[in-house]
């Protein structure tokens, strides 16, 4: 294995942030050339158990948001000092500040501003580095956010299709410090990296044992890349992922290829006689059966990744039953899986559970288990509005289908809307005002009942 030369981003620290700027040590094979002509800032929030943070100028403008494990859009800006101001809403959408960060802007230097740590008291870490002009190279760089800031990895690459065997250590991710590698494979025409597809495998420090490897990465800009290793949040709580940091707000989550995934199931229902349903893999000796009551959720279960038959029965075989029905869990994934009734026989649908910390915010899943409408309107209701003034609400969900909303934390009044083709409303359940308050992830159903109206309102956590 090869070890190349290391640039690395020292830190700075003062009682309120820490800044880093690229050494001298290497120095680009670009020639320091760029056609960037602003000073560029971004931020990046990497607090597990936090809200959407918001940024401004102090005293001034908007800037931009993330939520956890998301940045803001690259801002081009004026050189100069620049005082931000980092704060969330609350549930009455009441401004709640976080922290203040000054920074010093410079032309053609991109500056990072990270948000880690414990949400009860971040810390804020602000990197800078030239943006340079390259030519199918791209430049890499690695920190870590995770909460553990004793926790550092050995970090190798490899080309794409090669083992771990073969892969090249490139140096160190460590928390409070923004490392720049250069390519094992460098030339004098420049010591950046090759645009092309690579493997990232990380190991303890000093070990050889892999603990995380991504799958393929295909590297396909000439731009800087920063690496961020993260803890995962939402459903899933243990584990950590890779995030990819580029120009924009979009980042890319890459998860560990061995990770485990996991679900659970919802029994909708309204039967005396329970269900009884089968998760099977590639190996049948080793099937999982699980018997739920009407009404109940299992537990979270961890699982392998992969690709799963499930069947679903009922005791008393008043339903018919569904056999070999694919569910695929990928890595680091959770789903929910719902059992109802659709035409006499039992059936499934699932969703993706959300990655996002539920501590503030909360990532409500919508269901539409009514067979008799193809649509229906969710609206949560606050103490002091109606459904046409209601912040919150999804709409014209089909059955079967789910739709997602992020609300605050609060209590909400759930009313369960159809809208006919005349515009005509008609009301299907409204649910009391219900506390939206406990750090998990919701689910709410509208289902076929017995009761006066016909259907309920049912939520799950």
């Amino acid at each position: 294995m090869h070890f190349p030369l290391i640039k690395t981003l020292f830190r700075a620290a003062s009682a309120l942030f820490l800044v880093s700027v690229l050494t001298a040590c290497g120095g680009s094979g670009s020639g320091g050339n760029s056609d960037y002509t602003y000073a560029y800032l971004h931020f990046y929030n990497g607090s597990p158990n936090g809200a959407t943070v918001y940024f401004r100028e102090l005293d001034g403008d908007d800037l931009g948001a993330a939520q956890f494990g998301d940045s803001s859009s690259l801002l081009a800006l004026d050189s100069g000092e620049l005082e931000l101001e980092f704060y969330r809403l609350d549930s009455d959408d009441q401004e709640v500040v976080i922290d203040e960060l000054t920074v010093q802007l410079k032309k053609s230097y991109k500056t990072v501003v990270i948000m880690r740590g414990d949400f009860e008291s971040p810390s804020f870490e602000s990197y800078q580095f030239k943006r340079e002009t390259l030519d199918e190279y791209f430049r890499l760089m690695a920190t870590s956010v995770l909460v553990d800031e004793t926790q550092s990895f050995d970090l190798y690459m490899s080309d794409a299709g090669d083992p771990f065997e073969a892969a090249n250590y490139l140096g160190t991710i460590e928390a409070g410090e923004l490392t720049e590698y250069t390519y094992w494979d460098g030339d004098s025409d420049s010591e950046d990296f090759n645009e092309d597809e690579y493997t990232i495998y990380l190991t303890n420090p000093g070990e050889t044992d892999v603990v995380f490897e991504t799958p393929t990465i295909n590297f396909a800009y000439n731009t800087e890349y920063v690496l961020l290793m993260r803890d995962i949040s939402g459903a899933i709580q243990n584990g950590m992922a890779m995030d990819v940091l580029l120009n924009s707000s979009t980042v890319s989550e890459v998860t560990d290829v061995d990770a485990l995934s996991q679900y659970r199931i919802y029994n909708s229902l309204d039967s005396d006689s329970p269900i009884t349903v089968t998760f099977t893999g590639d190996d049948e000796g080793e099937a999982i059966t699980l018997t739920l009551a009407a009404g109940e959720v299992s537990d979270f279960t961890e699982i392998n990744y992969g690709d799963y038959r499930i069947s679903a029965s009922i005791g008393d075989t008043s339903l018919t039953a569904f056999n070999n029905k694919l569910i695929t869990l990928n890595q680091s994934e959770s789903k929910a899986i719902v059992i109802y009734e659709k035409a006499g026989a039992l059936a499934s649908l699932s969703f993706v559970e959300s990655s996002l910390s539920q501590a503030y915010d909360k990532t409500i899943n919508f269901v539409n288990l009514v067979e008799d409408y193809d649509d229906v309107d969710f609206y949560l209701v606050r103490h002091d509005e109606t459904i046409d003034t209601a912040e919150y609400s999804v709409q014209n969900v089909e059955f079967t289908e789910t739709d997602t909303d992020v609300v605050p934390a609060d209590y909400y009044e759930i009313i369960a809307v159809h809208e006919d083709n005349n515009d005509e409303q008609y009301l299907l359940y409204r649910l009391p005002l219900t506390g939206f308050n406990e750090d998990t992830n919701y689910i709410i159903t509208v289902e076929p009942s017995d009761n006066a109206s016909g259907y309920e309102i049912v939520v799950v956590d």
